[in-house]
């Protein structure tokens, strides 16, 4: 368990997706109380304060101004401010920028409060009439068209029902590609949710894709298609399984080298040319988890040979705690001279 440190709190509060009536008064209250907003477009924040009537100084984190927008937040958590994190719409850090300040919070033991409300991923899964039980919120995909037909690919094999947001100019791109794949899955799309305007879409994506062709829609979509219906005993089998089946799928690596047994070649053999069942699933994963191991002892071989891959590994919440809120960058580099046994370091920058 963290302790928490004196001074300010980071509230991170739902705001609505289309309908304004749809705000908690959690959330107002929470708005109207705390020093600073922190918001994702700072025209958009003004607009949805008006509506409720409340005057708060802003500050703008989103892409661009991450790294910046979360130092400066901090310090002013440092100094007692408190601060309501919003985005655009719906429910911040999901598929919206904030994760980083959240973590830098959390990091320095400040307290987070998450004030719940309206999400589209939510409502257009409920909407989809697909099963609920397991879910798969995919995000985005990739803007390249390989790189998306890969994931797409990969998501077919999905059991669950998979979730997609995407940009509005982008809808039919998208499903393209995914008609492209699985021409006859069945899928759900639910347009400018509840705005007066929202309208519903069901049907295979080859029938969504011609229905899309010819509207030439713009506006907020989500998309929720129906899981691989092939695959759903499997994954029942596989979670339902008992322990003995999952230590057997997840052996380690002292455990791999009894899969050329006796036993465990009968179990192989006997699953040729049927339907795979979880006394037949666990030889084959422990085959994929052995090419796998061998992957990786080749990477930690490379790696001690000085091969080292290019790029900067230092996660976003590294390089964001790094900023010391009471000492100087002199300070910074003492401790990290300190710690590297009093050896100067390599300052040079690499460009990002």
């Amino acid at each position: 368990m963290s302790s928490q440190t004196s001074g300010g709190q980071l509230y991170v509060v739902s705001t609505p997706i289309g309908n304004p009536d749809d705000i908690t008064l959690r959330a107002l209250a929470v708005l109207r109380t705390v020093d600073i907003v922190a918001c994702e477009e700072r025209k958009v924040a003004e607009k949805l304060l008006r509506q409720y009537h409340i005057e708060k100084e802003l500050i703008e984190l989103n892409e661009h101004t991450d790294i910046e927008a979360t130092v400066e937040c901090i310090k002013l958590l440092a100094s007692g401010k408190n601060i309501a994190l919003i985005s655009d719409a719906g429910t911040p850090l999901v598929a919206d920028p904030g994760d980083a300040l959240v973590a830098a919070a959390l990091r320095y033991g400040y307290a987070v409060h998450v004030i719940p409300g309206a999400s589209s991923i939510l409502v257009a899964l409920v909407r989809s009439g697909f099963s609920t039980e397991q879910f798969l919120y995919a995000g985005f995909l990739s803007r390249k068209h390989e790189q998306r037909k890969k994931q797409i690919q990969l998501l077919s094999h999905e059991p669950r029902t998979v979730i997609l947001l995407d940009t509005p100019y982008r809808l039919v791109p998208l499903l393209n590609a995914l008609a492209e794949v699985m021409p006859d899955r069945r899928a759900y799309i639910g347009c400018n949710l509840t705005m007066p305007n929202e309208v519903h879409y069901y049907g295979t994506f080859a029938e969504l894709l011609a229905e899309f062709a010819q509207k030439h829609f713009r506006g907020e979509y989500v998309i929720v298609f129906e899981g691989n219906p092939n695959k759903q005993q499997w994954y029942q089998e596989l979670v339902q399984g008992s322990k003995e089946q999952a230590d057997q799928c997840f052996a380690t690596e002292s455990n791999l080298n009894t899969v050329g047994s006796d036993r465990c070649r009968g179990t192989v053999q006997s699953a040729t040319g049927v339907e795979a069942t979880p006394t037949t699933v666990a030889p084959m994963v422990k085959e994929s988890q052995k090419q796998t191991l061998h992957r990786l002892r080749q990477r930690n071989k490379h790696k001690r040979q000085g091969k080292r891959q290019k790029g900067n590994c230092r996660s976003l919440e590294q390089r964001t705690v790094n900023y010391t809120l009471s000492s100087s960058h002199r300070l910074h580099r003492q401790s990290m001279q300190e710690e590297h046994g009093g050896f100067r370091l390599n300052r040079k920058r690499r460009r990002r």
